[in-house]
């Protein structure tokens, strides 16, 4: 899929910088629990479409699988 790496990367940034500032920690932080994360394993899996679904979608998975579910 052309752009893939595009979509993956900008939305793997906005995720890694709203959590980091909601939560109050260092952006560092937040990446590694992010690039750490099944959310992050299924949004670079091509095959599931995640990459195809809004940033606000895929941070609320996160934050689901964080258990902070709002």
């Amino acid at each position: 899929m052309r752009g893939y790496g595009f979509l993956v990367d900008s939305k793997s940034a906005r995720i890694c910088e709203a959590y980091a500032s909601g939560k109050g920690i260092p952006i560092d932080d937040a990446m590694r629990l992010f690039f750490g994360s099944a959310t992050y394993r299924v949004l670079k899996d091509a095959e599931t479409g995640v990459c195809l679904e809004v940033y606000e979608f895929v941070y609320d998975m996160f934050l689901e699988e964080m258990g902070e579910v709002l």
